[in-house]
């Protein structure tokens, strides 16, 4: 029996986007490691572009008072893949300065004494990103990074894409 070829992250994007399958609220941008070996991807969209959209066909204006001021903040919609199967729900970044950050989570212990966030910075000119796993103290204080490297480029338009996206998670901003 021929051994196949180990599928990369972008045969997996591939694979997802020709059936049309990417989140669509989140399918502005898809963004690659640079270590090959690692099968996973993101994709993000950006509020800002949602926003526009929405004022153009008129379905802005319809939207809650709450939901459009929700909408003016700008905020990253970020969607993560494993081997081409999406994780649970999406995440959502505020804008922090020059980058991007999620909501900080207690973990490590039952005292919850430390936090962790993930920090998304985008160089807009060349799509370079450094996505960094933050520890923090109890008080919310830096402690240390692990961060990783990649690219990001735009997902074509070319495919309409209508996977589902679990906005039921979306945080109040």
């Amino acid at each position: 029996m021929p051994q196949t070829q180990p599928q990369t992250a972008r045969d997996y994007y591939n694979e997802i986007y020709k059936v049309g399958g990417l989140d669509n609220f989140a399918d502005g941008e898809v963004c690659f490691d640079d270590d090959p070996k690692l099968d996973t991807f993101f994709i993000f969209g950006q509020s800002k572009h949602m926003r526009e959209f929405m004022q153009l066909d008129g379905t802005f204006a319809k939207l809650s008072k709450p939901m459009q001021e929700q909408l003016k903040k700008d905020f990253l919609i970020v969607r993560g893949y494993n081997k081409g199967i999406a994780f649970d729900n999406n995440e959502f970044y505020d804008k922090d300065g020059a980058s991007w950050l999620n909501e900080a989570h207690g973990f490590l212990d039952k005292a919850a004494t430390k936090q962790i966030r993930i920090r998304l910075t985008i160089n807009w000119e060349t799509l370079r990103y450094k996505r960094s796993v933050e520890l923090l103290d109890h008080d919310s204080r830096f402690l240390s990074e692990v961060a990783r490297f990649g690219r990001c480029e735009d997902v074509s338009p070319a495919i309409h894409q209508h996977g589902a996206a679990n906005l039921d998670s979306t945080p109040s901003r």
